[in-house]
């Protein structure tokens, strides 16, 4: 992974770096490859030759735990949907996986053979989306954050982007804002806010399209491209609500010294609608 991030930054290139983890050595390094990669996929069908079967469910809740902590993103892959390669309708035990994989808090569900040489690939797309609607629904922020909570008020080294992170969502657990707006350059904050699952719209903004394309695989964010970095981003932030229709309520918004270079969020702003 370092190797290959090296490589690309001499090209100044700065690709997202996805670990697929479909080996034992991968599972007890997860620390290590969750520090170097952007993010991970736990790919089930490979890593269930190399471990014993019965160790599956378990390490995938502990990947994706892990990468919840990291404020990484994470998929889950493979046999999600794997009946629907030749069947119009899963089996109850694939529509139960597919959820499970959502409430352990992965970022990404993705259909492999079920798309790639499936007779229903559209159904299959549009199956696994109806299951993540009504899972996402029913799941409980509290739940979500448990975990992470635990782990991190054990801690006194915090970076800045895992604390205003976590004083946005009890600001929004207080306030209930509409929207949650969080102008970035490295998508550091808005990673790590994607990690709480957070039920509130929340809109990344950057003048980063490299940055933009990679938070779409963090859940929830909704990446968005501006040419420039405003003056003030709450005038800006105001006017992105009164062009999409939000007039009431109150939103959200982190700010940091500059969104210009990247560097850190220091303040949150409360805006009336």
């Amino acid at each position: 992974i370092v190797a290959v991030r090296n490589a690309a930054a001499a090209l100044d290139y700065h690709p997202l770096i996805i670990a697929k983890l479909e080996r034992a050595s991968a599972v007890r390094n997860l620390d290590a490859i969750l520090q170097s990669a952007d993010g991970i996929m736990v790919a089930r069908g490979d890593l269930g030759v190399e471990i014993p079967i019965e160790e599956i469910a378990i390490q995938q809740k502990t990947m994706i735990r892990r990468a919840n902590r990291f404020g990484k993103p994470v998929i889950t892959a493979t046999h999600m949907l794997e009946s629907m390669i030749h069947n119009p309708r899963p089996t109850r035990a694939e529509a139960t996986d597919v959820a499970n994989a959502i409430l352990d808090g992965t970022d990404c569900i993705m259909l492999s053979g079920e798309t790639a040489i499936g007779d229903h690939p559209a159904l299959a797309v549009a199956m696994m989306a109806r299951i993540a609607a009504v899972t996402e629904a029913q799941r409980v922020a509290d739940e979500a954050i448990e975990s992470v909570m635990t782990e991190e008020t054990n801690h006194r080294d915090l970076s800045l982007e895992d604390r205003t992170a976590l004083s946005v969502y009890h600001t929004a657990r207080e306030l209930d804002p509409t929207i949650i707006f969080t102008p970035t350059v490295s998508g550091a904050t808005a990673r790590r806010l994607a990690r709480f699952k957070l039920a509130t719209r929340i809109v990344a903004f950057s003048v980063n399209e490299t940055t933009c394309q990679k938070l779409h695989f963090s859940y929830g964010i909704e990446p968005v491209h501006v040419a420039e970095s405003p003056a003030l981003w709450d005038s800006y932030a105001r006017t992105w609500c009164r062009r999409n229709g939000l007039t009431e309520g109150l939103a959200l918004l982190t700010e940091g010294t500059s969104q210009v270079r990247s560097g850190g969020t220091t303040r949150i702003s409360i805006l009336y609608l």
